[in-house]
């Protein structure tokens, strides 16, 4: 039986209509599934987190690899339909299925990798949490995700870029990755309008000048104004701040060149404002 005819079958058998607006979109596709796990170099000594389990079928393929499989999902029918399909791999411990939010439960500690196909719906608070806190464990070693494209195209944005912004300056303070294959819509069901990319991503083990939650204060601050200079962004932001901001304003300009637009700076400019404006206790 094909894997959309699998899905189809049980959708009927289960009383299931899936919901897009959920980010219920599953791969029709083996192969891919297969392909996800090849790439993220899992083996039997892994511990795996995936992030919305759906009825399994990536599940399954890394319990081929991995050691163990903590998975995420919070739909009740969903979830009563993988129980169905896994019953064994559940029994034997070798899949914890968590059956909660995942933007809400907290995350194994002793994960390896990350390996999930996520609901689009809430990709961007979900990527956020992921990188502030898997991507910092020692032990933890990448991530393999298929995500929008549009999203990845915001994602991996460069300095200088249109789509350069606070999403893509969190990603690079901890990560770096790589497009690995565009998905077309075509493999999926309920076929989505856009297509998307399957990606790998792995920890970016740099020392840092500020730790992220003053780096994040940071970018919210300044990319409120991505195409302005950096100067009269930040003198705008100081004089709110401080009767001194003359002065400030000076120091800064010693380690930051102020004449760039926010949309230029990279991640060492915007983690030496963050330093300066941490140890001038502004934020």
């Amino acid at each position: 039986m094909s894997l959309l005819a699998e899905i189809q079958h049980l959708c009927q058998l289960f009383d299931i209509r899936l919901k897009p607006e959920k980010g219920q979109h599953f791969i029709i596709s083996r192969r891919i599934l297969q392909l996800e796990v090849e790439i993220s170099g899992v083996s039997s000594n892994d511990y795996v987190l995936e992030i919305g389990a759906g009825f399994g079928f990536l599940t399954e393929e890394i319990a081929k690899k991995a050691n163990k499989v903590f998975t995420i999902e919070v739909d009740t029918k969903i979830i009563e339909v993988f129980r169905f399909r896994l019953q064994r791999l559940l029994a034997s411990g070798k899949i914890i299925l968590i059956e909660d939010d995942a933007l809400k439960v907290p995350f194994p500690t002793e994960i390896d990798y990350l390996i999930s196909n996520p609901p689009y719906h809430i990709i961007s608070p979900l990527i956020i949490r992921i990188l502030r806190e898997l991507f910092p464990l020692e032990r933890f070693r990448g991530a393999v995700m298929i995500l929008q494209r549009e999203y990845v195209r915001k994602l991996f944005a460069k300095p200088g870029s249109k789509y350069w912004g606070r999403l893509p300056a969190a990603f690079r303070y901890f990560a770096k990755g790589k497009i690995i294959k565009v998905i077309p819509a075509k493999v999926f069901f309920p076929r989505p309008e856009v297509d998307s990319v399957l990606v790998k991503i792995w920890p970016d083990r740099k020392q840092h000048l500020v730790d992220f939650s003053t780096y994040e204060k940071t970018t919210q601050i300044i990319f409120q104004s991505a195409n302005k200079k950096v100067r009269r962004v930040m003198k705008d932001f100081l004089r709110q701040k401080t009767h001194s901001w003359r002065s400030l304003l000076t120091q800064l300009s010693q380690s930051i060149n102020l004449e760039k637009r926010v949309r230029e700076l990279t991640v060492e400019d915007l983690e030496k404002i963050a330093f300066f404006l941490r140890e001038k206790e502004i934020i």
